[in-house]
């Protein structure tokens, strides 16, 4: 089951999926494209899940706000957790709602201790409500958040895997755009990980922008990774052998062929 990339399945991608079925480990699918999604577009999904495995990837848990748990958007997973019984169940380690309001994008948190205690507190609560383990991804940010870090990434992550008995979603990806735009050393995060906790591994490739003249790495989901982003994911593939492997691709969408082939070449540098 881990020995090769999967890919994100997006639903372009559905039906040339259960036509061909092509030679992928594992797919993901973001969790609200079908949380109450209509019959005919479960079945789908179910259709799928009855040929691959499937990883859950969610955007809308808003897991570091200060608003209160979603529980009508957490009753709606659980009920889709029951329905497809997915290898893992992922978001973002991040804030997207305030005040009731939700936003397009992920936010970043300061590393400090409150935050850290109020992370542990909701991530409890959210593993009991649905009986599983919950996996927090990495994000890419462009601005800090306010505030001064307490915790190196690395340390935090560690104490919030410790406290809080959740897993890890490494996106390599990401990682590589954040020390491009703010410094740090990517290998020095990777090293830093608790091997077990690291249970799921994102590889995209995003592009450079130019914003008041300064050179941005964004993360994009629109192109083949690029050399550094593949030999991040090849040392991350090699230190956490247990990971599970996903290629993201979200915008200019290739064909599922290309998408496939794409992946396979991903193998090739681990």
């Amino acid at each position: 089951m881990h020995a090769s990339t999967g890919i994100g399945l997006r639903a372009p991608h559905v039906e040339g999926i259960l036509l061909t079925q092509p030679d992928v480990s594992v797919l993901e699918v973001y969790s609200e494209d079908y949380l109450g999604a209509d019959r005919t577009w479960l079945a789908e999904l179910e259709a799928v899940r009855a040929r691959y495995p499937i990883t859950l990837h969610g955007v809308g848990l808003s897991i570091g706000s200060s608003d209160p748990l979603n529980t009508s958007y957490l009753k709606r997973l659980r009920t889709l957790i029951h329905q497809i019984d997915p290898l893992r169940v992922s978001d973002h380690l991040a804030w997207s709602s305030l005040d009731g309001q939700y936003f397009s994008d992920q936010y970043p948190l300061p590393r400090q201790s409150v935050v850290l205690r109020h992370l542990v507190s909701r991530i409890g609560m959210v593993q009991d409500f649905l009986q599983c383990p919950l996996l927090l991804e990495n994000i890419a940010y462009y601005l800090p958040p306010n505030g001064r870090d307490h915790y190196s990434e690395a340390d935090f992550l560690r104490e919030l895997v410790s406290q809080s008995g959740c897993q890890l979603l490494l996106d390599v990806e990401n990682l590589r755009i954040n020390c491009d735009n703010h410094g740090g050393d990517p290998w020095a995060l990777l090293g830093g990980l608790p091997i077990p906790a690291v249970t799921e591994i994102h590889v995209a490739g995003g592009e450079q922008v130019q914003v008041d003249g300064t050179v941005l790495s964004v993360d994009t989901h629109s192109r083949v990774p690029g050399k550094q982003a593949r030999t991040l994911f090849a040392f991350a593939c090699a230190r956490f052998p247990e990971a599970i492997r996903i290629l993201e691709w979200d915008a200019d969408l290739p064909s599922l062929s290309e998408l496939v082939r794409t992946a396979q070449s991903l193998e090739s540098a681990v």
